[in-house]
C-alpha cells in the first residue's frame, strides 16, 4: 500500500516540493517552472441511467498535468493540474 498523501492547497506547490521526507532537498531549490511539463488525459464517466441495462455511458476528457524535478538523489514527478491553472490566471494568459 502507498503511504498516506499530504494535503496542501495548490498556491503551496512551491514551497512543498522543497522538501523530501521532512528534510529539506540537496542541490540547491527547485524552480517547478523549470522542471519537464507532462499531460495525460484521463476520462471521467457516467451511467445514464444506470437501473437500466443499456443505458449510454457519457465520457468527458479529463487533462492532468505533472512536472519532471530534478534533486541530487535524482528525478521525482509531481502532479500540477490546479497549480498550472492557477499560474495562467495569474500570468494574465488565456484557458489551458
Amino acid at each position: 500500500m502507498t503511504p498516506p498523501c499530504r494535503v496542501f492547497p495548490a498556491s503551496q506547490l512551491e514551497s512543498e516540493i522543497q522538501v523530501n521526507d521532512g528534510k529539506l532537498r540537496k542541490g540547491g531549490r527547485i524552480n517547478l517552472s523549470a522542471c519537464e511539463l507532462f499531460s495525460m488525459v484521463q476520462y471521467e464517466c457516467q451511467i445514464d441511467r444506470p437501473e437500466i441495462a443499456n443505458s449510454p455511458v457519457r465520457c468527458w476528457p479529463v487533462q492532468r498535468w505533472f512536472r519532471r524535478c530534478q534533486d541530487k538523489r535524482g528525478s521525482f514527478m509531481v502532479e500540477t493540474t490546479l497549480w498550472e491553472g492557477n499560474k495562467v490566471k495569474n500570468d494574465g494568459g488565456g484557458s489551458t
